[in-house]
């Protein structure tokens, strides 16, 4: 397995590249063959976690900012509006509809 350390360019890098796919009432999907492949649930997993500061388990919006893709779609991502994203929040901006 790979040290923890070497991850962190690796999920930048995926974070970087990957398009969120999130539905705004407006039925409008990214083609498959364009969209680049979305990061593995333990990568996503790994971004989470060192997005948590507090390590409670969900992100605020000051913790989003560690990751500026997820902090520039955070309103539309929090689908509750409670002001935190949930894990399963946070990776619903990495599916691609197929």
């Amino acid at each position: 397995m790979r040290n923890h350390l070497t991850l962190i360019p690796t999920l930048r890098g995926m974070a970087a590249g990957t398009l969120f796919v999130v539905s705004m009432g407006s039925g409008a999907q990214t083609p498959a063959a364009t969209s680049p492949a979305a990061p593995s649930a333990e990568a996503l997993s790994l971004a989470f976690q060192r997005a948590d500061a507090n390590g409670d388990g969900k992100l605020s919006k000051d913790e989003s900012a560690r990751l500026p893709e997820v902090a520039e779609k955070f309103d539309v991502l929090d689908k509750d509006r409670d002001g935190f994203l949930s894990m399963t929040e946070f990776t619903a901006g990495f599916v691609t509809p197929k």
